[in-house]
């Protein structure tokens, strides 16, 4: 269903299952980005990369997966065809994703250090590259597909929803999996198998399930120079607020994840299915809260239900410094499953803030570059993983974390053991809290969205 880009009508709601086939395309995300917790694991522990090494080429493939988002996004922001501007993108990007997500874990036998570094690298770029065709077309959506203010906090609860599901399927199947398979590069290599085809099938099927969904043409009834447009987006202050929080929380979550399976082994002393059941509960927790997160938005608006479910978030986080193997596993699951339920919250509050801060760039501009804006917002995503792993990987091989091959046991010096607690609890309990200072600060509700004005090029 095309829509007039200057002129658009109110809408009804959307049916069911376009709200559901778009949020299906997040548990394909999901489970792909989730490999990142696997991968660097495996790259240290199976092929015997250093964590620092590994850290550099994770950095690596970020910077140019953020320096590629924006082209991706201006592109889809042009592109014209019966399938919509973001449609056909899913369909590229379902059918890279899942083919390397396969290559990812089916490493060859290479003897050489550095052609292993080579061999991954080039895997992460395609990785990257992969990611984004899909995610820049898939986050652009939603500003087209309607412009009711409260629909789109419900299109984000069911893709905050399928973020959760997808976490059960990467993070609980991919280890068990793994564990069912004897570990190693053959454990890796059957789950690569079996998570790449949900992620073919979670993609492909979000592609069809949202051909019925209303989209814009390309814009060409306005037009502002280079040089106008870079100025009227950087005036976007909601927008430059939310960036700089997604650093923030990025960063968090990111360490977070890619350490949970270092914690799990070398503090908890448990196996990789105790690894699936902390991401299980994780997965539920945020999957289940939603429903409760989405009523709790409606009340009290997205800024003080973030502010306030971040703050409980870093004190579960810091809470970690206090377990070890002699620890409860009852205590493991309810953080585990309290991390899950504030993730759910700051999730839902900080997505559904990304197409209001594009709505309300087009209320001033008339402008349709969704794709431009996700774009930079993805690139944003990405800097911020990028720093968590960067951080993690550097903190590791600052504090001694030794490396190995072919699962090999390593005992782990103290110093290292202490730099895997900074990483998982005590880092992204800080950073959640700066997180919490920089959306005080964000002031663009539901009522300054509708009486937003138009401006005109050099007015700010």
């Amino acid at each position: 269903m095309r829509l007039d880009p200057v002129n658009e009508k109110p809408q009804s709601r959307l049916p069911l299952s376009i709200r559901i086939g778009w949020g299906l395309g997040a548990v394909g995300s999901t489970i792909f980005l989730f490999s990142k917790s696997l991968i660097l694991r495996f790259m240290t522990d199976e092929l015997g990369v250093a964590a620092a090494a590994a850290g550099f080429l994770f950095a690596i493939s970020k910077i140019y997966d953020a320096a590629t988002d924006p082209v991706i996004g201006i592109i889809s922001d042009k592109t014209d065809s019966r399938w919509g501007r973001r449609r056909p993108y899913l369909l590229a990007g379902a059918l890279l994703c899942a083919t390397t997500f396969v290559l990812l874990f089916t490493v060859p036998d290479i003897q050489s250090s550095r052609n292993i570094l080579i061999y991954m690298g080039a895997l992460l770029l395609l990785f990257a590259t992969a990611y984004t065709l899909f995610n820049v077309a898939h986050v652009a959506m939603p500003v087209e597909m309607t412009s009711n203010y409260q629909e789109r906090s419900e299109l984000f609860a069911y893709r905050a929803g399928a973020i959760g599901l997808g976490s059960i399927l990467g993070g609980f199947l991919g280890p068990l999996i793994i564990a069912a398979y004897g570990g190693g590069r053959t454990g890796h290599e059957v789950m690569s198998w079996v998570l790449g085809t949900m992620v073919f099938v979670a993609m492909t099927g979000c592609f069809w399930m949202t051909r019925r969904a209303p989209f814009r043409q390309k814009q060409t009834t306005i037009r502002y120079s280079l040089a106008e447009q870079l100025t009227t987006a950087l005036s976007n202050r909601p927008y430059l607020i939310l960036m700089i929080v997604k650093v923030f929380l990025l960063v968090t979550a990111t360490m977070n994840s890619g350490t949970a399976a270092y914690f799990t082994s070398k503090i908890m002393n448990l196996s990789d299915r105790w690894l699936g059941i902390y991401f299980l509960c994780y997965g539920l927790a945020l999957l289940l809260s939603q429903p409760v997160w989405l009523r709790v938005v409606r009340t009290f608006g997205k800024r003080r239900t973030y502010i306030a479910t971040a703050l409980c978030y870093a004190l579960v986080a810091m809470s970690w410094t206090l377990a070890d193997q002699n620890e409860h596993l009852a205590l493991f699951v309810l953080r585990a499953i309290g991390i899950g339920w504030m993730t759910g919250a700051v999730m839902l509050a900080t997505q559904s803030m990304l197409p209001e801060t594009i709505d309300y760039d087009y209320r001033r501009t008339g402008l349709t570059r969704e794709g431009l804006f996700t774009g930079f917002y993805t690139t944003v995503e990405k800097l911020g993983v990028a720093t968590g792993v960067a951080i993690t990987g550097i903190v590791l091989g600052t504090m001694g974390y030794v490396a190995s091959t072919g699962g090999e046991v390593v005992t782990q010096p103290a110093s290292a053991i202490k730099g895997i607690y900074l990483c998982f609890g005590v880092i992204p309990a800080v950073l959640i809290t700066v997180s919490c200072l920089v959306v005080s600060m964000y002031n663009l509700d539901e009522q300054k969205l509708n009486t937003t004005q138009r401006i005109t090029p050099g007015s700010g």
